[in-house]
């Protein structure tokens, strides 16, 4: 794809109509007969799949243990102790397993999701899980840098612009649900401004169009995501260590005068305070005996003292 197309302008008129084209614009819901496997360009279990534990693997070189999947597959990637992020409309439920390293067979770790919320007027849901995870899984920093543009306009998406980031997508193995992750690789293309989509007027995006082999963007394991991708994470690498910037959101497959083949990111960056203010706000006040014992400890402590 020349460079150039990356800036033309996409009119929200554009976008609404692709939106009302089956087989065009398509949240990424799942709910078709039979599952899509992302799209990964000489993809290969060794390469791209994480539980398959190779050496090869393309992200072996990070911790991946704070990715999450829900009995079912669904997504979700800790921000905090007890606070997950994934798409509101493929949102988890039920109990939440993460594992401590790449091995299948390894430790792992399962919280169950007690509640959640949907940040108003955008496609990211928050949850929360019943109590913290341990020191053996992380928690990973997310995108706080503001982007605007004006609507339908594609912009260049700040610093994180041409970036080569990390698509999480389910496997095209057969994997077990909790554990079906294959990790590809796609450039940020741009961002988008208050994507109409799913009824969400304020849903802030960034875009990866899939390129081809020849294109001067295009990457090794150039990446497409796919119906069941919804709500896993963009990951791009910061000083050796991952940084989400969102959740998979939305595809557009071409069609009618041959858009653009992309993948469309739900951003955080630009609901920075509301993330904080709900991590913050989901830290459980310790209990009445805890607080209790908490009191009688510092006594006996004073009492030890004054007989020394």
């Amino acid at each position: 794809m020349n460079r150039s197309r990356y800036y033309e302008i996409i009119t929200m008129r554009k976008i609404l109509h692709l939106l009302l084209v089956p087989g065009l614009l398509i949240g990424l819901i799942g709910v078709t007969p039979s599952r899509a496997d992302i799209i990964i360009d000489d993809y290969t279990a060794q390469t791209n799949d994480r539980f398959t534990n190779d050496a090869s693997f393309i992200a072996a070189g990070f911790d991946l243990s704070g990715v999450g999947q829900a009995s079912n597959g669904r997504w979700a990637t800790a921000i905090s102790r007890n606070v997950i992020i994934s798409a509101n409309h493929f949102r988890p439920t039920g109990t939440i397993t993460f594992f401590e390293t790449n091995d299948p067979d390894g430790n792992s770790v399962t919280r169950t999701l007690v509640s959640g919320i949907k940040i108003p007027n955008t496609d990211l849901f928050l949850g929360v899980l019943d109590s913290f995870l341990p020191g053996s899984i992380a928690h990973y920093s997310f995108a706080t840098e503001p982007l605007s543009g004006p609507n339908g306009t594609l912009v260049a998406a700040g610093t994180y612009q041409d970036r080569n980031a990390y698509l999480f997508g389910r496997s095209p193995e057969t994997q077990a649900a909790n554990r079906d992750q294959a990790v590809g690789r796609n450039r940020i293309s741009g961002y988008l401004e208050n994507v109409d989509f799913a009824g969400n007027s304020d849903n802030d995006a960034l875009l990866l169009f899939y390129d081809s082999p020849g294109d001067s963007n295009y990457v090794d394991f150039e990446t497409y995501l796919q119906s069941g991708d919804s709500g896993a994470p963009l990951f791009v690498e910061i000083d050796g260590e991952f940084r989400l910037l969102g959740t998979n959101a939305f595809i557009n497959n071409g069609g009618i005068n041959n858009p653009p083949v992309f993948s469309g990111i739900n951003y955080t960056g630009n609901q920075t305070a509301f993330i904080n203010d709900f991590i913050t706000q989901s830290i459980p006040e310790p209990n009445a005996l805890a607080l209790l014992i908490a009191a009688g400890v510092l006594v006996l402590n004073r009492r030890r003292r004054s007989v020394l």
